[in-house]
């Protein structure tokens, strides 16, 4: 799919499904760099998802105590119980487009699904 700019829904479902299929793996897979290879979201764009979901208590978000290229801190995101609600209301959604003939069946899927 190419790189463009999404609708909201698509684009935390996307979010939301990514982090949560990475929950058992280390912190590395679920920082900025990663999620934005996987969900192809610009990263501008994704960081302010992130920072909102967080912010709404939907994601969680902590420091690995390392610092990036640029003396950013890395950061690391996974997903809390109300994130995986909205992940699951969100799925409805997108269900009922599809259904409705709003949106590809390919929305529910990843890049890296393919």
């Amino acid at each position: 799919m190419e790189r463009r700019r999404r609708d909201l829904p698509t684009s935390i479902y996307r979010i939301l499904l990514y982090l949560s299929r990475m929950s058992e793996r280390g912190n590395d897979a679920r920082r900025l760099m990663r999620i934005e290879r996987a969900t192809l979201i610009e990263r501008k764009e994704l960081r302010n998802h992130l920072h909102n979901l967080c912010e709404s208590g939907h994601l969680s978000a902590y420091s690995s105590g390392k610092t990036g290229r640029g003396g950013h801190p890395i950061i690391a995101y996974s997903v809390t119980e109300a994130g995986r609600g909205l992940r699951g209301d969100l799925g409805r959604w997108i269900d009922l487009g599809v259904r409705l003939g709003y949106y590809p069946e390919e929305f529910f899927y990843l890049p890296s699904d393919a």
